[in-house]
């Protein structure tokens, strides 16, 4: 009987051992996971307000100083290079050495290309528009200045009438107050607001026509003949405009440049062209 009591002692204690293991892991856990979640939300705050702070660096330092002292002190700044200069005295250095630290600012936000090059253009065209008043008919969304081919040519000629030369001079010395900023190959007058730079400026001429007859395709060179006799009367007033490019690299194509365009219609006249400048921003 001694025998089997001492057996249900063993049982009792192995049972009470059991229990307070288990009893002390879930303990450890709970202690483990309220830990967790206090870093977790600890680290979110944390997060959030170096990631909305305008100077995260600056953010993370003042969370970490703890003593911050108020000195009066000469400071030598760059700006540009964003460098800061200060006497060795204010740290505590006996020595009377600098010491400079490179410091980081507030960056504007970045623009889409497209929107920096359709702010660019808008510009440029509200700048044209307000300069050459009535001489051409301007069209700030396409960006294009449009003229007839009666109010610069003889008619049935790619010669520049009297008033057809006087509203290419106006335009060409327009042009070239405007497009060095625009442009490579020849140095502003003065300081420039536009990021983005002209592809191309091309004079276009276009005509509705018949191509199958001989009238139509009369019709289609004399229109290319007229869009390259306004573009060199251009060039003639103000030489520079051919000194300008699209591109900066050497051996770039010339950026007042001529094209024509035709549409074939059955029975068209074939007459009263339309000549433009287009302005195309590079992307």
């Amino acid at each position: 009987m001694k025998f089997r009591h001492r057996r249900a002692e063993d049982v009792e204690e192995g049972e009470s051992y059991y229990v307070s293991m288990t009893d002390m892991m879930v303990g450890v856990l709970f202690i483990f996971i309220i830990l967790l979640s206090y870093f977790a939300l600890n680290y979110r705050s944390t997060t959030a307000a170096l990631t909305s702070a305008k100077d995260s660096q600056t953010a993370l330092l003042l969370q970490t100083a703890t003593a911050l002292e108020r000195r009066d002190a000469s400071l030598e700044v760059d700006t540009k290079n964003r460098i800061v200069c200060l006497p060795g005295s204010v740290l505590g250095d006996s020595s009377g050495d600098r010491h400079c630290f490179a410091y980081s600012g507030g960056t504007e936000p970045v623009k889409p290309t497209a929107t920096i090059a359709a702010a660019d253009r808008a510009a440029f065209m509200s700048s044209l528009n307000a300069q050459l008043g009535e001489v051409a008919r301007s069209d700030l969304n396409a960006a294009t200045l449009s003229f007839t081919a009666d109010q610069l040519f003889v008619t049935g000629t790619a010669t520049l009438k009297p008033e057809g030369q006087t509203i290419a001079q106006k335009v060409a010395q327009t042009l070239a107050s405007q497009l060095p900023c625009y442009s490579y190959g020849v140095t502003p007058a003065g300081s420039c607001a536009n990021d983005t730079k002209m592809a191309i400026v091309n004079v276009v001429a276009s005509v509705n026509l018949d191509v199958s007859t001989p009238q139509g395709r009369a019709a289609q060179a004399l229109a290319l003949e007229q869009s390259v006799a306004l573009r060199d009367a251009l060039i003639a007033h103000q030489p520079q405009l051919a000194q300008m490019r699209g591109q900066q690299a050497p051996g770039g194509q010339p950026l007042l440049q001529v094209a024509s365009y035709a549409q074939s219609q059955a029975n068209a006249a074939g007459r009263g062209a339309n000549l433009s400048i287009e302005f195309r921003m590079a992307q």
